[in-house]
């Protein structure tokens, strides 16, 4: 099975100032989905991570940043291991279903 991530939307503040610098297009929010592929067979999960104030000292430029760099901080903050576990349950339910939506039997009639 194949992981991957997809990173759709960062939402910024503007202007922020920390430890009297300022700071501009400082990413608050990071918009993601973590993909599993398996032979013809695709399930995700989706979600928004909220990040807690930049720090000066390390803080990359929004115009330097890379797909990597996002998901350095999406690994660091999330449990990637239980996101795999649960894409590993949802997909073998996706191969092998225990449940499934059939037709309101009263459509049925002719």
């Amino acid at each position: 099975m194949e992981f991957k991530w997809n990173i759709s939307q960062m939402d910024c503040k503007i202007k922020e100032t920390i430890d009297g610098q300022e700071l501009q297009n400082v990413v608050n929010v990071v918009h993601w989905r973590y993909d599993a592929i398996l032979d013809d067979y695709e399930t995700e999960v989706y979600g928004a991570l909220e990040l807690n104030g930049a720090n000066p000292n390390d803080f990359i430029l929004y115009e330097n940043l890379t797909e990597n760099d996002v998901i350095t901080w999406l690994e660091a903050e999330l449990d990637v291991d239980e996101l795999q576990t649960n894409l590993i349950n949802k997909m073998n339910l996706i191969i092998n279903p225990v449940e499934e939506t059939l037709p309101l039997p009263w459509n049925n009639e002719e």
